[in-house]
């Protein structure tokens, strides 16, 4: 919808005196007027039909009860559809808002499109006591839910809504007084702009108020709980939302010019957007800048009772309707069980899939908790036996270190901060770069993390790698992933390895970039036991020197390794497994045989 047509929605219910005088400060904008009669008696419905009977360009729609301004608002957008309206301006019926702020809000709403544009309110000394700190009440609450200041007030009832967005939002929102409010709070989440013109508002003596004080006060609370919840929800399930174009995306990002081969006879496009899709938890530290910010305020502001607290319900609804990862959560736990029974090991009882989804949301504590400084070595934080000295190796001699996603290997990332731990060069996806870099910067300036995105793999960046090697860092990645093949390939170049007592692929690349930077590889794990976390170090090869008729056997058994050690911590920590996804069925893949 290129141009741009505006229409006004009047929600009234018991406002029928004051109607006229606000129709007729409306009229003169020529634009439509839809006026939503909310289940008003007969004796209101005549006044309605008096205050509009002067204006043939109102549109009366009418609801046998009242069912509340949120559900009068939907009705309206509806109608402003059917008339192919692209913005409705909603403006209560009691008259309280002066309305020569329009102007510089159809302004506004020009400028951009995709923008709410709401009022300002400018009390005059008629504003009540009672209602101005309830204001400031939610306020607060709504800078909590979208962590930030944007929202300077989400209360005013003359806005101006972009179409069809904020029908959609409307729809999930409350239907009384909550609904203001609410679906300020949703389209903000959805990325549409809030911008504000300041309004002049008065509370007339003889006005009346359809604000029911215990009843109205109960829903916005729940609007509020509702919202703060939500909020966490979409934190937590935001990793597990990846579309297969965005999988795509960033996926070819990994080691390009390594990890990939050429097309394999046979494979549709179908498929490869299968393989694609299946790669969902490709990223589990892909958390917004807002998330991040999200979980600072709730555990900062009340603590890390609060969060464990609120993410239960979080958790649940996830359980509920994440039917995939449930179902690739309880096929791992059921494999450890069976694997721990082959070894003769502690029967893992009462597998939990749940407890393992609750899991995963504590990871998201211990990023918050260590950016923070708020996880210490030799307190919260501890060094298994052994990995200390594995971490006490030369000044100017580096390593390569194989992560996975079995822990939160992002604490030791933090701990680099510390200045206790060697700096960490992390190869990263494109995308996570850009949002590391924008968390680190916000959280943690001082950090020593660095970050560099595998746009291309090339001679440039392997002599950056290894001028970092000479410097003693550490060069990380993960190595339990595979990439979603390039638009030309259908397959992935993977290595076949024992893990959980069956064939799993791993993907070459981190295996071949041993050989390339011919420098010690190192493993590193970072597992929840108990309140303690506990970094694992492990010693894979003290050197890479192969010769290339050698090389296939070398990372084959490099791989094999890896897989060994990532299958012994899964099997004593199997609630710290965060591959969400059926690990041993990766979409297509061309094994490569040693």
């Amino acid at each position: 919808m290129n141009t741009l047509s505006y229409g006004f929605i009047i929600p009234c219910y018991r406002h029928g005196t004051v109607l006229g005088t606000v129709l007729a400060q409306l009229a003169p904008f020529g634009f439509p007027l839809i006026v939503v009669d909310d289940g008003n008696d007969a004796a209101e419905q005549d006044l309605l039909a008096q205050a509009i009977a002067p204006y043939p360009q109102v549109t009366l729609l009418r609801h046998e009860t009242n069912r509340g301004k949120g559900v009068a608002m939907v009705t309206g957008m509806t109608k402003a559809q059917e008339l192919a309206l692209s913005h409705v301006i909603q403006i209560d019926a009691d008259g309280q808002h002066d309305v020569t702020a329009l102007p510089q809000m159809l302004k506004l709403s020009a400028q951009e499109p995709q923008a709410l544009i709401s009022g300002l309110p400018q009390y005059d000394d008629s504003i009540p006591t009672g209602r101005l700190l309830g204001r400031y009440i939610t306020h607060f609450w709504v800078w909590v839910e979208t962590m930030s200041f944007d929202i300077k007030d989400s209360m005013c009832g003359m806005r101006i809504y972009p179409l069809p967005d904020s029908l959609t939002q409307s729809r999930l929102s409350g239907h009384y007084m909550d609904y203001d409010t609410e679906v300020m709070v949703r389209l903000y989440w959805q990325g549409h702009p809030v911008r504000f013109v300041p309004v002049k508002v008065s509370y007339p003596q003889d006005g009346h108020s359809n604000f029911r004080l215990f009843q109205d006060n109960v829903k916005i609370s729940l609007m509020h709980t509702r919202l703060v919840a939500t909020g966490l929800w979409r934190l937590i399930t935001m990793p597990f939302k990846r579309t297969a174009k965005q999988g795509a995306t960033a996926e070819r990002q990994q080691l390009p010019r390594v990890a990939t081969v050429a097309q394999q006879q046979g494979t549709t496009g179908a498929q490869q957007q299968e393989a694609a899709a299946t790669h969902w938890a490709q990223e589990p530290e892909r958390l917004g800048l807002w998330g991040m910010r999200i979980m600072i305020w709730v555990y900062k502001l009340l603590g890390m009772w609060a969060f464990t607290l609120l993410l239960y319900p979080v958790i649940a609804v996830f359980y509920c309707t994440a039917k995939p990862q449930r179902a690739a959560s309880a096929q791992f736990l059921s494999l450890v069980r069976k694997r721990r029974r082959a070894l003769g090991m502690t029967d893992l009882r009462d597998p939990s899939v749940f407890k393992h989804f609750y899991n995963f949301g504590l990871t998201l504590l211990d990023k918050v908790a260590s950016w923070q400084g708020d996880i210490k070595l030799g307190h919260e934080a501890v060094f298994a036996p052994r990995s200390e000295q594995v971490l006490s190796f030369p000044p100017k001699q580096g390593r390569l270190l194989l992560v996975s996603h079995l822990g939160d290997i992002e604490l030791c990332r933090a701990l680099v901060a510390t200045g206790k731990m060697r700096p960490v060069t992390a190869l990263v996806f494109h995308e996570n770069a850009q949002r590391f870099t924008a968390i680190m910067q916000a959280f943690a300036p001082n950090s020593t993390l660095n970050l560099i995105a595998l746009k291309d793999f090339g001679p440039e960046l392997m002599i950056d790698l290894k001028e970092r090697l000479e410097r003693g860092e550490l060069i990380a990645i993960a190595a339990d992933r595979l990439a979603v093949p390039q638009a030309n390939s259908a397959t992935h170049r993977v290595l076949e390895v024992d893990f959980m007592g069956q064939k799993a692929p791993l993907a070459q690349g981190p295996f071949i970039l041993a050989t390339l930077l011919k420098c010690p590889v190192m493993a590193m794990f970072a597992l929840r036991e108990g309140t303690r976390r506990v970094i694992y170090a492990h010693e894979l090869r003290s050197a890479v020197k192969v010769a290339r008729a050698e090389r296939q056997a070398f990372i084959q058994a490099l791989a094999q390794d890896f897989a060994q050690l990532l299958e012994q911590h899964a099997l004593t920590h199997p609630y710290d497994w965060f591959n969400f996804f059926d690990f041993w069925q990766q979409g297509t893949t061309t094994t490569t045989h040693g």
